[in-house]
């Protein structure tokens, strides 16, 4: 006798994601349950945070998306890599470079600054893709381009904010910034028009507390270092006093987070990686210094770090630039390169926390979705 239908869902939510892939071509009573969103929303409730890994080979031989599986427990952790769950982007370039911009429930933003200059939305988990329309400024030579991408959760809205930082042909000045805002399902995007303030290359909008942030800076004084705070819902800018810095060169900080909090990777230091930590939401005050790991000769100073997870058993998963991971102990001051999880003979290497899900892109109805 055939379960009712909630109960089969209740049930397929609860496994691991690729056996759930799998049981898509079970049966299309199966495949029509895991569409529902019912189910979609049920899983989300439930999805683990796993990773999201991005390797390209500058020839195009290999361009791909790689689900790593995080295992955390009080006592341990561990990273799977599931050679299996791994996706190719064949978007249609002779020569693609493609960078992760952001994750929100199992929507990832990707960015394609060598040839196109294109935005794209896509879910892997359902192999569907978006290609944004085009954008007011398009990146040309020694341009900067920043990304942000987050969720409303009171008007379930979707919304990629772009900073672009250059020469303008209409412009008083050489230089100066804009930003733009796109709202999945809308087909146009929208100017907020120029702003008063830089944002340092190599950062993603981190999306905490239905706010997008990055590190910013004075127009006149690339000294003065904030954070840049985006309201997602208002669609208003503040601006938050950072962290101390133990250096000048602030190429060498990091925005991110630790353990749901905002967090700054100082390694602008001639000894030490520091990470600051602010422990309540919004607040200056809060800024505090909770992990330093000392050189001993790593290697890893003076270089841009993001923090992406701490684990229950307080090891912290941290990217090394665009090369590796590394997770780092600060009770038994313990670090560990991944070998599963490195650039080798790959041109570009990145990854970011990311919840898996069934979320499907044809739920905007206004974009064309294609699939890869």
């Amino acid at each position: 006798m055939d379960l009712p239908a909630d109960i089969v869902a209740d049930i397929l939510s609860r496994i691991p994601i690729k056996t759930i892939v799998h049981c898509r071509g079970v049966c299309k009573r199966w495949r029509n349950i895991i569409s529902e969103p019912y189910f979609v929303n049920l899983h989300l409730l439930r999805s683990p945070e796993g990773l999201i890994v991005h390797q390209m080979s500058g020839t195009r031989e290999s361009d791909i998306l790689k689900l790593g599986e995080l295992d955390d427990q009080s006592d341990q952790h561990d990273i799977h890599h599931d050679p299996l769950m791994k996706f190719d982007l064949a978007l249609g370039f002779e020569y693609s470079v493609l960078c992760l911009q952001g994750s929100v429930n199992g929507l990832i933003c990707l960015w394609h600054y060598s040839q196109a200059d294109a935005t794209y939305i896509c879910n892997p988990i359902t192999r569907e893709y978006i290609l944004l329309p085009d954008h007011k400024y398009i990146r040309k030579s020694y341009a900067l381009v920043t990304y942000g991408f987050g969720f409303v959760e009171a008007s379930n809205q979707y919304k990629v904010i772009r900073f672009y930082q250059g020469s303008f042909p209409s412009a008083e000045g050489p230089y100066r910034s804009e930003c733009e805002i796109y709202t999945l399902g809308t087909g146009t995007w929208r100017s907020l028009g120029p702003v008063s303030f830089s944002l340092g290359g190599r950062q993603n909008g981190i999306f905490v507390n239905g706010n997008l942030h990055w590190l910013a800076y004075d127009e006149n004084d690339n000294t003065n270092e904030w954070v840049c705070t985006f309201d997602l819902e208002k669609e208003l800018f503040q601006r938050t006093a950072s962290a101390p810095r133990a250096g000048e060169n602030l190429a060498y900080r990091s925005l991110g987070m630790l353990g749901g909090c905002l967090s700054i990777c100082d390694n602008t230091s001639d000894s030490d990686i520091v990470i600051w930590v602010m422990k309540h939401y919004g607040m200056k005050e809060s800024w505090s210094k909770e992990i330093i790991i000392p050189d001993d000769s790593t290697g890893l100073l003076y270089e841009i770090v993001h923090t992406l997870k701490v684990f229950k058993d307080e090891t912290i998963l941290m990217l090394f630039r665009n090369d590796f991971l590394f997770t780092y102990h600060p009770g038994n001051k313990t670090l560990q390169i991944l070998d599963n999880f490195q650039r080798g003979v790959f041109d570009t290497f990145d990854a970011m926390v990311y919840v898996p899900s069934f979320i499907t892109l044809r739920s905007f109805t206004s974009e064309k979705v294609s699939v890869f």
